[in-house]
């Protein structure tokens, strides 16, 4: 097992699920941070690379990281966000959705404590046409911050930005945490723009301009990852990393504490255990943000019932098929950062391999009927309290 934090050496393109090329589309949108099989890509090639393995005679089965869909051992968690502070290095994780904050018209009297939980409200003075199950997700101002707000102009809005790894804690004991990181702080994007090249005439190709947006960290930011499985034959080096062949430089480091190690105890209140399943990876269902029958005990192996959940938009991933030489099917992810609400009797087993997503059938039969994409990082999760 390695931990590792990726750094690039110029800048990173993590081209979104839509096929693009020049002429039939002008501009290339970007992902980040990447996903997990854009760091399956990056561990198999590594791996393979260290082999010696010849990449144009190679069509065939590898044990120890697969070929295809096929993802021999690899486990990996990540990529995350990470920034150095006092020589530590602290993983960021998209600021969760059920996370609202107060803004002040004027910034010069935004209050100090302006984060605010969703929670699930059942005492509506109202109807809506939420399944009768699920209840609405309802943000609860206090009378001491409506006070301190009393004659300002103030709104309430989705929080935007990374919750830092010093706060995980205190939001999974179901607290509003008291800082979150903004995009700028950490990473800026690029757009640069680009015209194909006609090699034969050594000549740019009309009406062939396009645009790709690029992704610059700032100073003491990375990747981290955990790489379980296969191992890298030195702990520090060189990966080919996301679009257009970018390079990033790896080094191994110190494990950080476990995902797991930030779960609260969660203890019967009224005769049921209420937690909170939050995503720090994108996650596939077969029934889009659901599993196909809404069957939940299929994903936590015992019973449980869906309160409420707070998800935004889809993402779209899909990727080319090296194997095939083709484009891979782009399929609806729900996005990292989303919240479920659940209860249950008796609280199921969430542990640190607790997998929060499901495999496409074609993908599971290729891999001896395993959760394959969970094992390559997708669906980790960080559970709490609500």
């Amino acid at each position: 097992m390695m931990e590792l934090i990726i750094k690039p050496v110029d800048v990173w393109l993590f081209r979104d699920g839509r096929p693009f090329s020049a002429g039939e589309d002008h501009d290339a949108a970007t992902i980040f941070p990447p996903t997990p099989f854009t760091l399956q890509g990056a561990i198999r090639t590594k791996v393979l690379v260290d082999k010696g393995v010849d990449f144009t005679q190679f069509k065939s089965l590898d044990l120890d990281v697969g070929y295809g869909d096929k993802f021999g051992k690899l486990r990996l968690i990540g990529p995350m966000l990470a920034r150095k502070r006092q020589d530590k290095w602290e993983r960021l994780i998209p600021v969760p959705v059920d996370l609202m904050e107060v803004r002040v018209e004027d910034d010069m009297k935004r209050i100090e404590e302006r984060f605010i939980l969703l929670k699930p409200k059942t005492d509506l003075s109202f109807k809506t046409n939420l399944p009768e199950r699920l209840q609405l997700l309802w943000a609860e101002v206090k009378s001491e911050l409506l006070s301190k707000l009393k004659d300002l102009n103030w709104r309430l809005e989705e929080a935007k930005g990374w919750l830092p790894e010093s706060e995980w804690a205190r939001y999974l004991q179901g607290e509003a945490p008291k800082q979150v990181v903004n995009n700028d702080s950490l990473f800026a994007l690029e757009p640069r723009f680009g015209i194909a090249i006609d090699r034969s005439k050594r000549i740019t190709q009309t009406q062939m301009l396009y645009r790709a947006t690029f992704v610059r960290l700032r100073y003491g930011v990375a990747l981290w990852a955990k790489v379980e499985g296969v191992n890298l034959q030195s702990k520090e080096g060189f990966l080919r990393f996301g679009g257009e062949g970018r390079s990033a430089i790896y080094e191994a480091v110190e494990p950080l504490p476990s995902l797991a190690s930030y779960m609260p105890k969660l203890e019967k209140q009224s005769g049921v255990v209420r937690f909170k399943v939050v995503l720090i990876s994108p996650a596939w269902f077969s029934g889009g943000w659901q599993p196909k029958d809404g069957d939940w005990s299929k994903i936590f192996g015992a019973p449980v019932r869906l309160i409420a959940a707070a998800i935004p938009r889809a993402q779209k991933f899909g990727g080319f098929d090296m194997a095939r030489n083709e484009p891979k099917p782009i399929r609806n992810f729900v996005s990292a950062g989303s919240v479920y609400f659940f209860e249950a009797n008796e609280l199921p087993k969430l542990d640190e391999n607790f997998a929060f997503t499901e495999t496409p059938d074609e993908v599971r039969q290729q891999n001896n009927g395993k959760n394959a994409w969970a094992n390559i990082g997708f669906g980790k999760v960080l559970i709490g309290r609500w």
